[in-house]
């Protein structure tokens, strides 16, 4: 299967933040939308960066009476990894279990973000895929 797969199964919500704004405004965002991760955009509205949770916890953490107003690209994770629609799912779950990250962008071939996925949605398109030759194979066998 291919992360172009995944995408059109989770749908094409991505959310994004403006590297010059604030941790608590990033939170804006996270919280009420029930997400791990944003993507850092720069002023050009290009990929500068990735936001997560782990991000904000660790700021919250370093500079508890003033983490809310920290900028995000100052915090960020700013080298990223990018996958592409064309990816398998099993190379880009190799890869994030390798690094060790959670979100991965997905950019076309010049680039342009066309969505994100998280570990939980290639480990649930997996699972899905799992139940279903089970099943198949149980048919078959039972006659």
């Amino acid at each position: 299967m291919k992360i172009k797969d995944v995408l059109s199964r989770k749908g094409g919500a991505i959310y994004t933040i403006d590297q010059n704004k604030t941790i608590f405004e990033a939170l804006s965002i996270l919280v009420p939308n029930k997400i791990g991760s944003l993507i850092v955009l720069d002023n050009e509205g290009k990929i500068s960066g990735i936001f997560s949770e782990r991000d904000a916890l660790r700021e919250c953490y370093n500079n508890p009476n003033s983490f809310q107003n920290i900028i995000i690209g100052d915090v960020m994770t700013k080298s990223i990894i990018v996958a592409e629609p064309d990816d398998e799912v099993e190379y880009v779950m190799g890869i994030m279990t390798q690094n060790k990250f959670r979100h991965t962008p997905i950019v076309d071939k010049s680039g342009n973000l066309v969505g994100i996925v998280s570990i939980g949605d290639l480990v649930k398109v997996q699972l899905s895929e799992k139940d279903f030759e089970n099943k198949y194979l149980m048919q078959y066998i039972q006659g």
